[in-house]
C-alpha cells in the first residue's frame, strides 16, 4: 500500500473539467499542476506537493493502492523494515511507475477534484533527457489510466524558454538531485550537446549536515542511509535540511570571496535547537558552482554551460545559446549565483559573443524562474489545445497507440 505525503501549499476547491486543460509539471521533489487559463496568475501552480509516497510492504503483489490510503503521512512516518519513502522521479529519471501513478491520481482526483470519468486534458511537463519508450508509457500512462480527454508532453527546457517568452538560449535548471543544461533551437531540446551534472539541492543539504556533524550538530532525518535498497526510495535528507541549506547558501563573487570570514547567523532546527552558521553558507555556494567539492568528478557549472552552449551549431546559433542564458529551478533563487555564474561564463568566452542573462518579463508573476518549466507549460497550453491537430486527442491516441507523442509533440 502506497499513503502520499500530503502536505501541500495548494487549497482545495471545486474544478470544472470541461476540457480544462491542466498544466503539470513533474519534478524530483515536487509535482506542480494547476490550470492553464487564466494566465498569468499569481495563484498558480495552486498545487505543490510533495512527490512521495510511503510504500507499506504487504503480502499484495503491487505496493500501491494510492487513492484510498492518504494520511496526511510524512518521510518520518516511515518505519525502518515495513515502510519506506518511494519518489517516483529521481534525478529527473522516472524510478517507480506504480508510485508515480499514485502520485498522479491523488493530484488529478484529490486536490485538482476531478471526477473520474470527467477527465480534462493535459500538458505534462517533461524531465529533461526522457527516453522516447518513457514518453510513450506517459501517454500510455495519461490515455488507458487517467481518461485523458487530451493531452500534449513537452520536454521541461522548452517549457522554460517559453515562461521567458523565448524559443532559443539555454537553459540552467537547479534541481532537487541534478542540474540540467539544456540549449534549445527554435522550440527543440538540443540534447545532443545538452549537459546533466548529477547534484543539485539536495546534495548541498547532505554537505551541510556533514559540515554541521563536524561541529557536532546533529540534523533528524539527515542520515545518507535509506531503509530501502530501492534506487527510488528517498535518500534520507530531512526536508527541513533542505529548506535549511537553501536559506543559508550564497555564491560569493570569487572563490577568494567565498574564504573570508562571514557574519554569523543563528537558525531554529525544527527539534527546537538554535544553531549558529558561520561559513558553511559560503562553502555551499563554492560547491554549487563547483561539484568537485562535494567530491564529485565533474565539470565547474560555468565549464558544463560553455561547453554545452559552444559544441555544436555555427557561429549564429552559438550566439543565440549564450546571449540567452537563463536559470531556473527550484536552486535559482540562491543570492549571487546569475552574477558569478555570468562573469565565470564571459571569462570563458573568446569569441566576439557577450554572454547574457535572460530578463524576466515584468508582466510574469514572481515565481516564474522557481517554477518555469510550469509557467511555460501554461503558456504552451493555451496555444496547443485551442487549435485542432494541436495535442493527442482519444482519437489520435486509439489510432496511433503510444507513439502518437514522437509524433505531434515537441
Amino acid at each position: 500500500m502506497a499513503r502520499l505525503i500530503t502536505e501541500s501549499t495548494s487549497p482545495r476547491g471545486a474544478y470544472n473539467p470541461q476540457m480544462d486543460v491542466l498544466v503539470v509539471d513533474l519534478g524530483s521533489r515536487f509535482i506542480r499542476a494547476g490550470k492553464a487559463d487564466p494566465f498569468p496568475n499569481e495563484k498558480e501552480p495552486w498545487v505543490v506537493t510533495p512527490a512521495e509516497a510511503v510504500v507499506r510492504d504487504l503480502n499484495a503483489p503491487t505496493a500501491t493502492t494510492a487513492a484510498n490510503g492518504l494520511d496526511g503521512a510524512n518521510g518520518g512516518a516511515a518505519a525502518a523494515g515495513t515502510e519506506r519513502v518511494v519518489c517516483p522521479v529521481v534525478k529527473g529519471e522516472i524510478a517507480d511507475w506504480d508510485v508515480l501513478e499514485a502520485c498522479l491520481d491523488h493530484v488529478l482526483y484529490d486536490r485538482i477534484t476531478w471526477g473520474r470519468g470527467a477527465e480534462g486534458g493535459m500538458l505534462l511537463a517533461e524531465p529533461n533527457f526522457l527516453s522516447r519508450a518513457d514518453r510513450e508509457r506517459l501517454c500510455q500512462l495519461m490515455f488507458e489510466v487517467f481518461n485523458l480527454a487530451g493531452y500534449y508532453g513537452a520536454d521541461q527546457a522548452v517549457l522554460s524558454m517559453y515562461a521567458l517568452g523565448r524559443s532559443s538560449g539555454t537553459v540552467i535548471d537547479i534541481g532537487h538531485g541534478k542540474i540540467d543544461i539544456v540549449p534549445v533551437l527554435d522550440g527543440a531540446p538540443q540534447l545532443s550537446t545538452a549537459v546533466r551534472l548529477p547534484y543539485g539541492c539536495q546534495q548541498l543539504a547532505q554537505q551541510l549536515a556533514t559540515q554541521l556533524a563536524a561541529r557536532g550538530i546533529s540534523f533528524l532525518g539527515s542520515s545518507s542511509s535509506s531503509s530501502s535498497s530501492s534506487s527510488s526510495a528517498a535518500p534520507g535528507v530531512a526536508p527541513a535540511l533542505e529548506d535549511l541549506a537553501r536559506s543559508i547558501v550564497r555564491v560569493a563573487g570569487s572563490p577568494e570571496e567565498a574564504a573570508a570570514a562571514a557574519e554569523p547567523t543563528t537558525h531554529t532546527l525544527p527539534d527546537g535547537q538554535t544553531i549558529t552558521i558561520q561559513g558553511e553558507g559560503q562553502q555551499l555556494g563554492e560547491a554549487l558552482m563547483d561539484g568537485s567539492r562535494l567530491g564529485l568528478d565533474v565539470a565547474a557549472l560555468s565549464e558544463a554551460v560553455y561547453t554545452a552552449a559552444t559544441a555544436q551549431g555555427d557561429k549564429d546559433t552559438r550566439k543565440a545559446w549564450l546571449e540567452g542564458m537563463m536559470v531556473c529551478g527550484g536552486g535559482s533563487s540562491v543570492p549571487g549565483l546569475g552574477g558569478r555564474l555570468l562573469k565565470e561564463v564571459r571569462g570563458l568566452t573568446t569569441q566576439q559573443i557577450t554572454p547574457l542573462l535572460c530578463s524576466l518579463p515584468e508582466y510574469m508573476p514572481e515565481g516564474t524562474l522557481r517554477h518555469a518549466a510550469w509557467m511555460g507549460g501554461a503558456v504552451l497550453a493555451r496555444v496547443a489545445f485551442s487549435q485542432a491537430g494541436g495535442f493527442i486527442t482519444k482519437a489520435d491516441y486509439e489510432e496511433q497507440g503510444p507513439a502518437a507523442v514522437l509524433k505531434k509533440c515537441v
